[in-house]
């Protein structure tokens, strides 16, 4: 077995310290306005937040750097950060991303890797040195020079970040663990669905507006009392 799919798990893991547990991206908003408060109502929210604000930003942002990666197009690859930068209206959900991209590529920087100093993985840090980087960018460019294929890429990618805001569920409704799981496998259509959908997308369906998630992010930096960064 190659030390690759190691790799890719251990970027998908929830120890792997780039701070995403630190962030609900405006779940805690829903959850004080009484909006999420039980399990039903955590499932439509994983669903809706999954179809309407994750896979036409980040997932579709994976699958387009992954490919430019793989063409070695660094110009593509940039351009999808300018977009993203652009179109990420909360200014906390903005900032995070870019927090957990600039800890995604320190923590990668200790770890004796096994791509070699030329990739476009290390043409991209060098390009995006003393600025932002995005997590899904520096993701789909990792993933790309460790050359997992697609589809693998998207679905470690997607299992990892419903999973994490399944948790954030779990942690602040509350919900049981058991409810937990319950919303992470009832997830599992709408992710295969979701998947095949962004590899039939174009970079002028990329960040397609979701206005109701974005108001509760930006609402999110005005609550009385907050857990979470974002």
């Amino acid at each position: 077995m190659s030390d690759k799919l190691f790799y890719l798990l251990q970027i998908n893991d929830a120890l792997f310290p780039i701070g995403g547990y630190s962030h609900s991206q405006g779940l805690e908003t829903y959850i004080q306005k009484g909006i999420v408060h039980d399990q039903a109502s955590a499932a439509q929210y994983l669903r809706q937040k999954l179809r309407w604000s994750t896979a036409p930003a980040e997932l579709l942002a994976v699958r387009l750097v992954h490919e430019y990666a793989g063409a070695a197009d660094l110009s593509g690859i940039l351009r999808i950060e300018t977009i993203l930068d652009a179109s990420r209206i909360p200014g906390e959900q903005r900032d995070a991303s870019r927090k957990m991209g600039a800890r995604f590529a320190k923590t990668m920087g200790k770890l004796e890797l096994p791509i070699p100093p030329e990739s476009i993985f290390h043409q991209y840090l060098r390009a995006r040195e003393g600025t932002s980087m995005n997590h899904c960018c520096i993701y789909g460019v990792f993933c790309a020079a460790l050359e997992m294929e697609l589809e693998e890429t998207l679905t470690h990618y997607l299992y990892a970040q419903t999973s994490a805001m399944a948790t954030n569920c779990v942690k602040t409704v509350p919900l049981s663990q058991s409810a937990g799981q319950q919303l992470l496998s009832g997830c599992y259509p709408c992710m295969r669905e979701l998947i095949q959908q962004v590899k039939g997308q174009t970079e002028d369906d990329l960040c397609l507006s979701a206005p109701g998630f974005d108001i509760r992010g930006i609402q999110h930096e005005r609550l009385y009392s907050r857990i979470y960064m974002s």
